[in-house]
């Protein structure tokens, strides 16, 4: 694990947190408990209401914490957007064929929204590991569980859909089905996607049964699901350092987080920042065919000690000499260093938006980003 502070020192020195300027989607509407913001590097450990929402933050609830954002014009969406406790989400605004659209990543637990109105089609996609939720309806609920296929190359966790109002399309990579009002659909590893029966008047409440049901599920087995998490998580990690550490060491980033800080005129056709653009894209490519696993691993690792602590399983090996206990509390240690990394990498890719005639994210050559939703 050397090299991997070694590229996190880098990173966090090269890093100026203030220079990023992004888009606001929304405002805090209402805030209870353990909530926290990440943005560019740095984190708002108790953001106040009215304090605005920006594309690329990192929002994390604790066990007694909950947010409520009020979604602005910007996001392409009129509404209220409801984070639950124990999860961890990212918001970002893009445009598709020049209308706004805000995509939620789920990381871990659950999100629902309210939403009064809806411009585009769709204006609003939520992501998860397993799904992609394109939202035509008005208010919904999507959940992540606790356990996941950590042993295959894409871990997947399950995924939960409630819709009582309008309708959700709902896309794991194989079909599309759409998720009138009043009906849950649910997606596990492996499997298809498949309606649950539930009384139309139980939707509502549904989602957080489903979410004590997955968290007891857990708990019945918890020594052999994290031994498989601790080996992906090991493994993901490992290679998350591999990708992020040429791009740590390129001295491209730093040159152009100076230009962005003093407010340097970029030139998107300018030879020398198509030759920057070209390096730093292979970079960005590599770490974000990894990110997306390793995110959804590491951010779990809170999830999982809430459920093993004071049980037996906190004290089980699921390896010789290292307890699960033990194996969380290194996952823990090292998760601002991967937090910055992270910050980096995405404010860096935010200023390769920056230099491209049409705000793009990469090149047409590309195609790992350019159908990432599905839709």
């Amino acid at each position: 694990m050397k090299r991997l502070f070694i590229a996190a020192i880098l990173a966090v020195s090269a890093f100026s947190a203030s220079a990023l300027a992004a888009v606001k989607v929304g405002s805090i509407d209402y805030a209870e408990g353990g909530v926290s913001i990440g943005r560019a590097g740095k984190t708002i450990s108790a953001p106040n209401i009215g304090d605005p929402i920006l594309s690329g933050d990192l929002i994390k609830t604790q066990g007694d914490g909950m947010l409520v954002i009020a979604m602005d014009k910007n996001s392409g969406m009129a509404g209220k957007l409801t984070v639950k406790s124990r999860s961890s989400i990212y918001i970002n605004l893009d445009a598709l064929k020049g209308e706004p659209r805000t995509d939620i990543q789920v990381l871990t637990g659950a999100i629902g929204s309210k939403v009064n109105k809806l411009s585009g089609s769709p204006s609003v996609t939520v992501t998860t590991s397993s799904a992609v939720m394109a939202v035509r309806g008005t208010e919904y609920e999507v959940a992540v569980s606790i356990n996941a296929d950590d042993a295959t190359g894409a871990p997947q966790q399950a995924t939960l859909v409630t819709c009582t109002e309008s309708k959700v399309a709902v896309n794991d990579g194989q079909q599309e089905v759409e998720v009138p009002a009043g009906k849950v659909l649910e997606k596990r590893p492996g499997e298809r996607l498949r309606f649950i029966p539930v009384a139309a008047s139980s939707v509502k409440g549904f989602g957080q049964k489903w979410m004590t049901d997955e968290i007891e599920a857990f708990r019945s087995d918890a020594p052999r699901a994290l031994a498989s998490y601790a080996k992906r998580y090991d493994a993901l990690a490992a290679a998350f350092n591999d990708a992020y550490d040429p791009f740590a060491r390129s001295t491209t980033p730093k040159k152009w987080s100076e230009e962005d800080r003093i407010g340097a005129k970029i030139n998107p056709m300018d030879p020398a920042v198509l030759r920057e653009k070209k390096e730093i894209a292979g970079y960005l490519v590599k770490i974000k065919k990894i990110l997306f696993s390793f995110e959804r691993v590491y951010y779990r690792a809170d999830e999982l000690a809430d459920a093993i602590a004071g049980t037996p399983a906190e004290k089980s090996e699921i390896r010789k000499g290292v307890t699960a206990g033990d194996f969380i509390k290194t996952v823990r240690s090292q998760r601002d260093m991967f937090a910055n990394m992270t910050a980096r990498f995405r404010y860096i890719e935010q200023l390769y938006r920056d230099r491209s005639p049409d705000g793009e994210a990469f090149s047409d050559d590309d195609d790992f980003f350019a159908s990432s939703d599905g839709f």
